[in-house]
């Protein structure tokens, strides 16, 4: 098996300068970081927010009314003599504010360090769970390190957002359907509603893509028992207004997103903030429409060879799950209307199935998703560029998109696994994989 950064004689000229550029690209990374760090006059934004709309909702306030929101931010950090914060919205679900309520009373800057540590947990354990897997023995650490370099990586734990808990969830679940548990797959996914628009349609749609119908009821009903739990939960925390206030703030926020954000690394946010009203809107919504277009297709070809391999009662593993799994979620990150540069840190898992299917490809495709990689690395806090430097950061989105869409539209390259189940719906050992590298 090859390393990251060293390859087999693939007749790369070069390969010593490109690994040698490569970790110099990463270096510089690094360095961005530090500086940014140490020019920023409010570490973690993100989950003062999160702080503030705990408080408020513990003492009967609306964190999802804008007003109220508003002063108690304001009355929390805005102090003489304190750096400056500036006032943001909240709009995830109740029941993450309840999950929050020991570090809300905490000061902010040790509640702070704990969830930081939660969010670097987050994401070593989602990689880590991701490529198991996958079928991947080694360069586990190797690929937990490259997504803890990475930008979208830094963002999150910069700003305090959520997207490695989505990671960590997604990698959990992966896990768990490989090893013949697709219940529980379900039951992990339910804690993606934490930010709904980004992973809870892939976790709806992919019932339709496993091989037999028991293994898609048991996802079904995982995933609608963890959700069922989890609006129990928040009746006895919070109680029912708060979920009808949740679903308010979401229904409105469409109304206004292209207002108040500056970039977003999708297409049709993309559409939405840099073209006119509204054209905007009409650009975007085409958009979407593509999108979802594209995961029907692959529903839909999806779900025919599932049955197939049903009805042929063939129960060894087959890689075109997760294949056709990474494209669902690839073309949604990229024709979704409301994504961050953090959420890019969810791209790893098409990244890493393109990945584990290097030896089966073209040197075009392995070229391409190379570029991906390397894109992933060096350019989504090009956001932080004025305009047009900024829509830079779509490059990481479209080349992992299009790395897995060539991978999708070759179902003859990725090939069926030989060893036998233990199990008779999923179940299937970890095996060695023939891992190309990308950078070189």
């Amino acid at each position: 098996m090859s390393t990251i950064l060293r390859t087999r004689d693939v007749g790369v000229p070069g390969a010593v300068f490109l690994r040698l550029g490569f970790a110099l690209v990463v270096a510089l990374m690094l360095a961005i970081y530090v500086v940014i760090v140490t020019r920023t006059t409010f570490l973690g934004a993100d989950f003062a927010c999160f702080r503030a709309a705990t408080i408020l909702l513990a003492h009967g306030g609306n964190p999802y009314d804008l007003a109220q929101m508003w002063r108690m931010e304001n009355a929390l950090y805005n102090h003489p003599g304190t750096p400056h914060y500036a006032l943001d919205r909240y709009y995830n679900p109740p029941l993450f504010n309840a999950a929050l309520v020991p570090l809300a009373g905490l000061p902010l800057a040790q509640g702070f360090a704990i969830y930081s540590v939660f969010v670097v947990a987050c994401a070593a354990l989602g990689v880590w769970l991701l490529v198991r897997a996958l079928g991947w023995t080694t360069q586990r650490v190797m690929a937990v390190a490259l997504v803890l370099v990475s930008p979208a990586f830094f963002v999150t734990l910069w700003n305090g957002q959520q997207s490695t808990l989505l990671l960590c969830a997604l990698g959990g679940a992966l896990y768990a359907l490989r090893q013949g548990r697709p219940g529980l797959a379900g039951a992990l996914m339910a804690l993606t509603w934490v930010k709904p628009h980004l992973l809870i349609p892939v976790a709806l749609a992919a019932p339709l893509l496993l091989a037999d119908r028991r293994s898609a009821v048991r996802w079904s009903l995982g995933l609608g028992a963890a959700t069922a739990l989890g609006v129990a939960l928040t009746l006895v925390t919070t109680g029912a207004g708060s979920i009808a206030l949740w679903i308010s703030g979401l229904v409105h926020y469409t109304g206004y997103v292209d207002i108040v954000q500056s970039f977003m690394p999708s297409l049709p946010g993309t559409g939405l903030i840099f073209v006119p009203r509204p054209w905007n809107r009409l650009l975007s919504g085409g958009l979407i429409a593509l999108g979802l277009g594209l995961m029907a297709l692959c529903l839909l070809r999806g779900h025919r060879r599932a049955r197939t391999r049903q009805a042929r009662s063939d129960s060894g593993w087959d890689d075109r799950l997760w294949i056709e799994l990474s494209m669902l979620v690839a073309t949604w990150l990229l024709f979704t209307p409301y994504a961050h540069v953090n959420d890019d840190v969810l791209l790893v898992f098409p990244l890493a199935v393109v990945w584990s299917q290097s030896s089966h490809l073209g040197a075009a495709a392995v070229l391409l998703c190379r570029s991906a990689l390397w894109a992933m690395i060096a350019l989504p806090l090009t956001f932080l560029l004025p305009w047009p430097l900024s829509l830079l950061g779509l490059v990481p989105p479209v080349l992992v998109f299009l790395s897995v869409f060539y991978v999708w539209t070759e179902p003859g390259r990725a090939p069926v696994c030989p060893t036998t189940p233990t199990r008779p719906s999923h179940r299937a050992p970890v095996h060695d994989r023939d891992v190309e590298t990308f950078i070189t």
